[in-house]
């Protein structure tokens, strides 16, 4: 949590003293940590006249982030720090393994170890244990730091080099993601030299309140086990029409305009089975190259707004519910059998007119 508190405050000091200016901003906080802003990567230096070169690391770009969890294997255990009311905050450990090697498809396995400071079989610990078995594998696809699309984070962020830090006795390189968008979160991160993963992220707000942070205690360059294509989080199709012929082709789901949206792409199509109520849904996520929101449709859905007075008195008026805290945005509206359901980061306002405009669709 060290770390966490200085970066803050340091950015927190940079961007008040310098907010006309994000490279200014940059350089108050290459001040205040005491690292130089590095423009290019250097891949080898000579020690003296005639010696043979030494290899360095080489500066992280957003081609070798994104490269990353495609062509190697991976074993990272890790603590995700989950923020609650007041501040309290439940550090979960976990285990990551990530299958990039192989003739198959890239694929992915997430597994609950323990809650920091809890004894196995404790509440709380089985209160986590239960809630990684249906979603552990939506928070490493949703919940942490990736360069999903490297053109489209070249052209909405911008990467920051602050120097060689040492995590879990391996050299690493500390690298800012700085968006181009005032509604976006900045990333803090520490890049393995060698992996090119992140062995810690930190994500801040444009008031730099941290929003999440997970931290790596070990990596492996390799695997145990089967790691299958991750089929668990649904079925992934190619495009809209593939999505719709899945589900069967129901009344009521569309396309989402993302004019409101623009820097955005389709990054997954995925019918899924809701494990609660059985029923299935289309989830449509969409990406500028970090920043990711999805659109959920659940065609079958009772309407959630049956009864309420609003709905009485409009003659079943259009209603969009809606819960934001600084870390996420979720909005919620229902037509003609069919759940919508947006979600992304608390910060992006934006989705606001995107659920608006996605519910005229639906009407029409």
């Amino acid at each position: 949590m060290t770390l966490v508190c200085h970066l803050g405050r340091a950015l927190a000091s940079s961007l008040r003293c310098c907010s006309t200016s994000v490279a200014a901003a940059l350089v108050c906080l290459s001040a205040v940590l005491g690292s130089p802003l590095v423009a290019q990567a250097t891949t080898a230096v000579r020690t003296q006249p005639g010696s043979p070169a030494v290899a360095t690391p080489v500066v992280p770009t957003f081609q070798s982030l994104s490269a990353a969890n495609h062509n190697q294997d991976l074993t990272l255990v890790q603590l995700r720090r989950f923020r609650g009311d007041a501040g309290a905050v439940t550090a979960v450990r976990e285990q990551i393994q990530v299958r990039g090697k192989g003739p198959n498809p890239p694929g992915f396995s997430v597994s609950f170890l323990a809650v920091e400071g809890e004894l196995p079989g404790s509440p709380l610990t089985l209160k986590w244990q239960s809630t990684y078995n249906r979603l552990g594998p939506l928070f490493f696809q949703y919940a942490s730091f990736r360069v999903r699309d490297a053109v489209r984070a070249q052209s909405n962020y911008t990467l920051h080099d602050f120097g060689p830090v040492t995590r879990i006795g391996r050299g690493a390189r500390r690298m800012v993601v700085f968006p181009s968008a005032a509604d976006k979160s900045i990333w803090v991160i520490d890049v393995d030299d060698v992996a090119q993963v992140p062995l810690y992220a930190g994500e801040f707000d444009s008031q730099m309140r941290i929003l999440s942070e997970v931290e790596a205690v070990s990596i492996a360059m390799t695997i145990t086990g089967t790691v299958g294509a991750s089929s668990s989080v649904g079925v992934s199709c190619n495009d809209f029409q593939a999505a719709l012929a899945q589900l069967s082709a129901p009344a009521g789901v569309i396309d989402p305009d993302l004019a409101v949206v623009s820097e955005y792409a389709i990054d997954s199509i995925v019918v899924r089975t809701d494990a609660l109520n059985g029923r299935q849904k289309l989830v449509m996520g969409f990406t500028d190259g970090v920043d990711q929101f999805l659109v959920t449709q659940a065609p079958g859905s009772p309407d959630p707004f049956a009864g309420m007075p609003s709905q009485d008195a409009q003659g079943g008026g259009h209603t969009i519910a809606r819960y934001r805290d600084p870390a996420m945005s979720v909005l919620m509206f229902w037509d003609e059998g069919v759940s919508f359901h947006v979600s992304g980061s608390g910060g992006l306002r934006r989705l606001d007119e995107l659920a608006r405009r996605i519910y005229v669709q639906a009407v029409r």
